[in-house]
C-alpha cells in the first residue's frame, strides 16, 4: 500500500500512517489535512556600528552600573528607600529610552552588550523594561531582575509618573508586595486572558475530537488494506493493583486508543514506503498526537467539520463518536 503523503524538510524520508487510511478519499484529505506554513523566525541581530547618540545612552547605563554597585557598598544594606530611589533612576532611564528617536537601535545595543558579556542572547521580544534590568542588575540573582522587571512593568501600566515611582513602591511596601499585589487593571488583564485561554482549550478539543471522527470515517470507506504480518507494539501501560476495592473510574492512560500507529520508511529506489511496525498507544497519548495534528492543520474548524459529516452521511450514522472497536492486540 502507498500512503498519499507529503513530505516536508524534517520528515524527508520517514513518515507516519495511520491504520485508519482512506485511499479513496485522498482528494478530500488533501484538501482537509494541509498543514500550516511555517514562517523562518530568525529574531538575530547583527551588530551595527553605534551613532553618537546611542552611544550616549549606552554610557548612560553603564554609569547607572557603576552607581548600583557603590549603592551596594554604601547603602542598600540600611536603607530600602535607597533602592526605591535607585530604581525611579533606572526608570526614569527606561522611560527616557521610550522617548528617544534611536529607541529600537539603543534597545539592539543593549541586547549586543548583553549577549557578549552574559554569554547567552537574551529575546529581541523581551520588554524594554526587562532589558534594562537585565543589563543594570546582570549580577543579580533572575528572581530579582524579575522583580524588579514586573514593577518597572507594573508602573508603566497604571501610567505611574517617572518622579512618583520611588513614592508608588514605597506606597505599597516595596518590591515584592508591588509583585505580590493584584492592581485592578491586573485582574480584570487575568479574567480576560483566562476566558480566551478556556475558549481555546475548548476550541482544541471539538478540532481533536474532528480529527478523531475524521479518520474513523475515513476508514469504513477505505478502498485498500494494509497489508502487514509485521510487529504491532502494545505501548499501553497496565493499570496498577490497588488495595481494597478496586475503582470502576476509567482511566485513559491505561486504556487502549483506537487507532494503530504505523512507522514507515521510504524506500529512495521506488519511492513506495516500507512499514516498520505499528504501535498502539493509550487513549491519553493518542489524544495528544491527534491533538498536535488538529494543531498543525490549516483548515479552519468548520471546514473540517462539514467534511466529517459529510463522510459521517456516506456511511450512514452522524454522529460518531471517539469510542470506537477497541484494537486487540
Amino acid at each position: 500500500m502507498q500512503i498519499n503523503t507529503k513530505k516536508s524538510k524534517e520528515f524527508e524520508n520517514t513518515a507516519f500512517a495511520i491504520s485508519a487510511s482512506n485511499e479513496g478519499h485522498s482528494q478530500m484529505m488533501n484538501v482537509v489535512m494541509r498543514p500550516k506554513l511555517k514562517v523562518a523566525n530568525d529574531s538575530t541581530v547583527p551588530a551595527k556600528v553605534m551613532s553618537t547618540g546611542v552611544k550616549n545612552m549606552v554610557n548612560q547605563a553603564n554609569v547607572l552600573v557603576q552607581q548600583f554597585g557603590q549603592l551596594k557598598v554604601d547603602l542598600l544594606d540600611r536603607s530600602d528607600r535607597a533602592l526605591w530611589n535607585y530604581l525611579q533612576g533606572v526608570n526614569d532611564y527606561k522611560v527616557s529610552i521610550e522617548n528617544h528617536p534611536d529607541k529600537q537601535a539603543i534597545k539592539t545595543a543593549l541586547l549586543t552588550e548583553i549577549h557578549l558579556r552574559d554569554g547567552a542572547p537574551m529575546s529581541s521580544a523581551s520588554s524594554l523594561e526587562a532589558v534594562v534590568v537585565r543589563y543594570i542588575f546582570g549580577d543579580q540573582s533572575r528572581q530579582t531582575r524579575n522583580n524588579y522587571t514586573v514593577v518597572m512593568e507594573k508602573a508603566a501600566a497604571l501610567n505611574i509618573a517617572s518622579n512618583k515611582f520611588a513614592d508608588f513602591l514605597a506606597e505599597h511596601g516595596g518590591v515584592s508586595k508591588v509583585v505580590e499585589h493584584v492592581f485592578d487593571d491586573e485582574a480584570n488583564t487575568a479574567e480576560l486572558a483566562k476566558q480566551i485561554a478556556d475558549a481555546s482549550k475548548a476550541s482544541q478539543t471539538t478540532r481533536t475530537g474532528l480529527v478523531q471522527r475524521y479518520f474513523s470515517a475515513s476508514a469504513h470507506n477505505a478502498a485498500a488494506e494494509l497489508d502487514y504480518a509485521g510487529d504491532v507494539i502494545n505501548w499501553v501501560l497496565p493499570k496498577k493493583a490497588k488495595k481494597g476495592k478496586a475503582s470502576d473510574k476509567a482511566d485513559p492512560k491505561h486504556e487502549v486508543g483506537q487507532f494503530v500507529f504505523f512507522v514507515t520508511v521510504q524506500d529512495p529506489d521506488t519511492g513506495k514506503y516500507r512499514v516498520v511496525q505499528g504501535n498502539i498507544f493509550d487513549k491519553a497519548y493518542e489524544q495528544k498526537l491527534l491533538s498536535e495534528i488538529a494543531t498543525r492543520m490549516a483548515t479552519e474548524t468548520n471546514e473540517l467539520e462539514q467534511v466529517v459529516q459529510s463522510l459521517e452521511q456516506t456511511i450512514g450514522f452522524e454522529d460518531l463518536n471517539e469510542e470506537g472497536s477497541p484494537i486487540e492486540a
